[in-house]
């Protein structure tokens, strides 16, 4: 109730702020122009993910949308890199807005990539290459996928768990519960890549879900290097986002996950790699000095806000969106207003979902 009553309150403010003809003012003066958005996506619904993870998939029909959207409100869209220096120099042009997706699932590659053609716009991909090499679907995304797809059946658990008693769906709760029980049961086990993608397929066949259509459409899986080098050629940017989609304690292993990441990247032809999106958005100072001693000229976070040329390019801002963002937020953001509101970054924190390989 407190949720949705803070969800009305915010949802009246931005109407009032538009009503006001704040919205116009603030995209049309200098303090926006000063302000650079780096807006973060991390999935672009192949079939009907978006309704699963509504907070980590979006439609391809509301991506269009919000292109269109920043069409529309005549925002600049900046390669990355080229914002960067501009942020730096105070040179930026009017509503300078960066398009970015993490991780770079196959769905970059066939619903998000043609959108953005369409509008001809600049995009970097934030990708994480460890699966990209072995071409296996994310473990734990189409595991949960499979479960929700399943949802309110009962079936034996020990084809699956190898113990005795049934794996109750029938519930949202039951699900959450037999989604842990099956990856502490995989950990436990040190189920290798091969096991554990048998492990979902016997799940699959135990709920009756078609697995079949999931590989064919190779949900859940990262863009191969051979797609990565094309989409390179065609323009787009791909920087850093760890090799394992992890960060390590240690500077050793997490300079060897930029040294991991950096390799792949720069076979398949991408040899300016110097943008890092920290995975999930997470990150810590200690982390600074070794970014820079490696040569990292910008990492992102996944803290909703607009860049300045005070910003500390170790971490840097970035707003995700998410299908459960309102067109009227949406412009909030583009326009810069949203920045100006109090609380953004509670809200936003309850709102999201960031994924985790």
């Amino acid at each position: 109730m407190a949720w949705s009553a803070l969800r009305a309150g915010k949802a009246l403010a931005l109407l009032s702020a538009r009503s006001l003809g704040l919205y116009s003012a603030i995209k049309r003066g200098e303090w926006r122009r000063q302000q650079l958005l780096i807006l973060g996506y991390h999935g672009v619904a192949q079939k009907d993910e978006h309704k699963w993870r509504p907070g980590l998939y979006m439609s391809p029909e509301l991506f269009a949308e919000r292109l269109e959207t920043i069409s529309q409100l005549g925002c600049t869209v900046l390669r990355l890199d080229d914002a960067i220096t501009r942020l730096q120099q105070g040179t930026l042009p009017p509503l300078s807005v960066v398009l970015t997706f993490d991780d770079g699932y196959f769905n970059f590659y066939e619903s998000a990539y043609p959108i953005l053609k369409r509008f001809n716009y600049p995009a970097t991909v934030y990708q994480t290459t460890f699966y990209s090499c072995s071409q296996k679907p994310v473990f734990n995304l189409v595991r949960s996928y499979v479960l929700w797809k399943g949802a309110g059946k009962t079936i034996d658990a020990r084809p699956i768990l190898g113990r005795r008693g049934s794996l109750d769906l029938r519930t949202e709760r039951d699900v959450e519960i037999a989604n842990v029980e099956i990856f502490q049961f995989a950990k436990s086990a040190a189920l290798c890549a091969e096991e554990r993608q048998r492990l979902v397929e016997n799940l699959a066949d135990a709920l009756e879900v078609d697995y079949g259509e999931i590989s064919r459409r190779r949900m859940f899986e990262l863009m191969t290097k051979r797609e990565l080098a094309q989409i390179v050629q065609s323009g787009v940017d791909l920087q850093l986002h760890t090799h394992r989609h992890r960060v390590p304690a240690t500077k050793e292993l997490f300079l060897k996950e930029l040294i991991d990441n950096k390799v792949v990247l720069e076979e398949i032809g991408q040899s300016k790699a110097v943008h890092l999106a920290y995975p999930s958005g997470v990150y810590r100072q200690e982390l600074f000095p070794w970014l820079a001693e490696f040569g990292i000229r910008s990492a992102t976070t996944c803290e909703p806000g607009l860049a300045t040329r005070e910003s500390n390019l170790a971490c840097i801002p970035r707003f995700i969106d998410t299908s459960q963002i309102s067109r009227l937020e949406f412009e909030a953001w583009l326009c810069g207003i949203r920045k100006l509101l109090p609380g953004r970054v509670e809200m936003m924190r309850n709102s999201r979902s960031v994924s985790s390989n």
